[in-house]
């Protein structure tokens, strides 16, 4: 009879005691899940018009990239750009402390386009991937298509801090369909003059009588695709043949996508456009 109580008394506190046992051990794995991912979030604090945004750095470089490449592109072109955004982010944040908020696509506008998950599979590749030289994240520029070749980076800069971006021959991006383009601009220019390009061909200087003006001013002045241009003075007017879209520094996307459509992973591509730099964990 006192064994049969004993069980009975044992049998009550087990019921009693056991589920409070698992709730303490669960509530303890759930603490160390959420403080897993907590610590596998950062946030940073985005510069906008209207104030300081704090949001996930991830969340903000998937949408950063979702609106600097085209969402048809292949994956692994859309990993090497998601490490070029990164890369650039965490260069503002280690100078500036914040990031002046880019254009940006959310996962909502992404999921209507049918892109969201191949960009969170780049995001899950990639994840807190950046481009160092020297320990420090590169200026790690990038252009839509070059005039054939990319440019010298300390060459157009004027400075030796750029070492690693050398130009790189890009002759798929003659096949562009916006390789190539030609408009007519105010005859005002018809004695402008040609007077420096770059090794790459890019126009670095032109002169209008007494003035002198860079190639990139020259473009922003006129919203020219690119720098790389010929000009031709005809009776019916004054007319330019553009090459490329962009600055032409650091990768071409339109190559990057070539060399993923032919099997390239983007380790490969970074490591073709950029020279002596690093893959390394911000």
């Amino acid at each position: 009879m006192k064994e049969t109580v004993e069980h009975i008394l044992m049998a009550i506190l087990v019921i009693l005691i056991l589920p409070c046992i698992i709730i303490f051990l669960l509530n303890g794995k759930m603490k160390g899940i959420y403080q897993a991912i907590k610590n596998d979030t950062q946030y940073i604090s985005v510069k906008t018009g209207s104030g300081i945004l704090e949001m996930e750095l991830e969340e903000y470089v998937i949408g950063v990239t979702a609106a600097q490449i085209p969402l048809g592109y292949d994956v692994e072109a859309v990993k090497a750009q998601m490490v070029l955004a990164r890369t650039n982010i965490c260069r503002q944040i280690l100078e500036k402390g914040e990031v002046k908020r880019e254009t940006f696509l959310t996962m909502e506008e992404l999921e209507r386009a049918g892109a969201a998950e191949k960009f969170l599979r780049a995001e899950s590749s990639t994840r807190g991937q950046i481009l160092v030289w020297k320990d420090k994240p590169i200026m790690a520029s990038f252009h839509s298509v070059s005039s054939g070749n990319t440019r010298d980076g300390n060459e157009v800069l004027d400075s030796t801090d750029y070492p690693y971006l050398k130009s790189k021959a890009c002759p798929s991006d003659q096949n562009a369909p916006d390789y190539k383009s030609v408009i007519q601009i105010d005859g005002g220019w018809s004695d402008m003059e040609i007077t420096k390009r770059d090794s790459a061909g890019y126009v670095q200087q032109i002169q209008l009588k007494d003035e002198y003006m860079s190639g990139e001013e020259f473009r922003n002045l006129l919203g020219l695709p690119s720098s790389d241009f010929d000009m031709e003075v005809r009776t019916d007017g004054v007319f330019l043949t553009i090459y490329g879209v962009g600055h032409g520094l650091g990768m071409s996307q339109y190559t990057a996508q070539q060399m993923a459509l032919s099997g390239k992973k983007y380790r490969e591509i970074l490591g073709y456009f950029y020279t002596d730099v690093k893959l390394s964990a911000y």
